[in-house]
């Protein structure tokens, strides 16, 4: 099972793809406290603790002070995005330290990356984040956006991200847009270049066989907010389901949980919530688009795992 904290909702980006609501609400020490107090008097099966802010790295204090306080009853693998903007060494060996999971989000080359994200001076910090991705290549991961208008350039894009030494690679196609034919074409085709690549004795590992979510794009798991509520799936960070928010709110953290979470009939359930949601939100072409691209990167996947594993037998 999945935690994630919502450390805050504000960002030093724009980025054109990033449907997130961006506002200044940020968590409180407050909070974090009493998640802690909730997490020690209840028990989860959590193994993974995610970090998400809309830039967690403004929040570098409340990161460090919620592993270290974090419940020794539990024993999971921590998860931190960022846009490398913010990173610092100090971070860097808390995180070797910690055994944080880094990802860095880098869109590929400076160019795209000043297209696709909003900020004054952003030329700087472009190169400032590829600089970043190549320094700590040997330690990091890297998410790797893929939107309808790019899939075109989305092996060009992957080479130069490789180039830098990257060597673990989550691949994220833009979900909830309408892709066109065309697009899904060049997304497929790709992929399949890719998977090739790999075969040809370059090595790299797919981040995406650790993130399988039974909702496309949105993670499912407890996830703490910064008002105190406490949501089953992240899809609430989006601005188009803030207005769903008292729909799907669980608990609080002051709450004690008599219910197994853990139970499938209460998850389906949720999902289902979720399902009729989405369909009132999008289109069918969107949503007939979004299968697609789930089912092109999930046989990606599959196929890379079958690769894998067939060569790993073999040695």
């Amino acid at each position: 099972m999945e935690l994630i904290y919502i450390l805050t909702y504000n960002c030093n980006f724009r980025c054109k793809y990033c449907d997130v609501y961006k506002h200044n609400n940020s968590i409180s020490e407050d909070i974090i406290k009493q998640s802690l107090i909730f997490l020690e008097k209840n028990n989860f099966e959590i193994n993974k603790v995610k970090f998400f802010g809309w830039e967690p790295l403004l929040k570098k204090d409340f990161i460090k002070d919620i592993i270290k306080d974090f419940p020794s009853k539990y024993n999971p693998n921590f998860f931190v995005t960022t846009n490398s903007t913010l990173i610092d060494q100090n971070f860097i060996n808390f995180s070797k330290k910690k055994n944080i999971n880094l990802t860095f989000s880098i869109d590929w080359d400076v160019e795209a990356n000043i297209e696709n994200r909003i900020l004054e001076t952003w030329d700087n910090l472009s190169k400032n984040i590829i600089r970043n991705t190549q320094k700590y290549a040997d330690f990091i991961r890297v998410n790797q956006v893929i939107t309808s208008k790019n899939s075109k350039d989305f092996f060009k894009n992957f080479k130069f991200i490789y180039d830098l030494w990257v060597r673990n690679f989550n691949f994220l196609p833009a979900y909830y847009v309408n892709w066109t034919k065309t697009w899904l074409k060049d997304l497929k085709k790709w992929f399949d270049e890719i998977l090739n690549f790999y075969k040809s004795w370059n090595d790299f590992e797919l981040v995406n066989l650790d993130n399988y979510s039974e909702i496309s794009f949105f993670n499912l798991g407890i996830i703490i907010d910064t008002d105190w509520s406490i949501y089953w799936t992240n899809l609430i960070l989006s601005w188009n389901f803030e207005k769903y928010k008292k729909e799907l709110v669980l608990w609080t953290i002051f709450d004690e949980i008599f219910i197994d979470i853990s139970n499938k009939i209460f998850i389906e359930n949720y999902i289902n919530k979720i399902s009729k949601i989405l369909e009132k939100e999008y289109s069918s072409e969107v949503l007939i688009s979004v299968k697609y691209v789930d089912l092109i990167l999930n046989n990606f996947c599959n196929e890379y795992k079958t690769y894998r594993n067939k060569y790993m037998k073999s040695m």
